[in-house]
């Protein structure tokens, strides 16, 4: 039997795909109140998931080169996965927990273990256990739909821009999050409120 790579559980989601995106006030008492194994190394990964949506893969193969700090903004160059392109994503430094990511960027250096300068130099097994340990029914995926969605929730958010951000070459890529926004939902809660006037 093949040795299962990333998830370590038997199912692809232990306790099913979770839709339902978190706000950032529920990010940060994650943050805030989690218990964290290597506090720099996980709390970094975690806030870098956070604000870019980036897949896990895309995350763990980040090196120290990828990173540049320019005119108050953290810019990454963050090569999409599956056949994806992308101009670099930025941020900017002063967001919360993005001074995390810039301590992991700056203690990275080339040794034995670590010979590319990776900067989260972990396993995919290892990235799963750290969203666990503070999100028992979470997995580093879900952060890619949480980016996704929240970006929605703003409803100037455009087709183009999802793609530039994710690295979607087909429109219809973004129709499968459109669902998951309350935006559309409230929306349509107000248009039944207005049958009753």
């Amino acid at each position: 039997m093949a040795k299962r790579k990333g998830n370590p559980h038997k199912h692809h989601y232990k306790y099913g795909k979770q839709t339902t995106p978190i706000d950032f006030q529920t990010f940060s008492s994650i943050m805030e109140n989690g218990k964290f194994v290597k506090p720099l190394r996980d709390k970094s990964f975690l806030a870098f998931l956070y604000w870019f949506g980036v897949r896990r893969a895309e995350t763990l193969e980040r090196v120290k080169e990828d990173f540049t700090i320019k005119d108050g903004l953290l810019i990454v160059d963050a090569t999409p996965k599956k056949g994806g392109e992308r101009e670099p994503l930025e941020v900017l430094v002063d967001y919360p927990y993005v001074d995390l990511v810039r301590k992991k960027v700056n203690k990275t250096r080339r040794t034995l273990v670590n010979p590319t300068r990776r900067v989260w130099n972990i396993s995919g097994p290892t990235a799963w256990r750290i969203v666990k340990r503070v999100m028992p029914k979470h997995y580093p995926h879900f952060f890619r739909l949480n980016r996704a969605t929240r970006f929605l929730e703003d409803p100037e958010t455009t087709i183009p821009e999802m793609m530039a951000w994710f690295g979607w070459k087909a429109s219809k890529t973004v129709d499968p999050y459109i669902g998951y926004s309350r935006r559309h939902i409230r929306k349509q809660r107000e248009r039944l409120a207005r049958e009753l006037m």
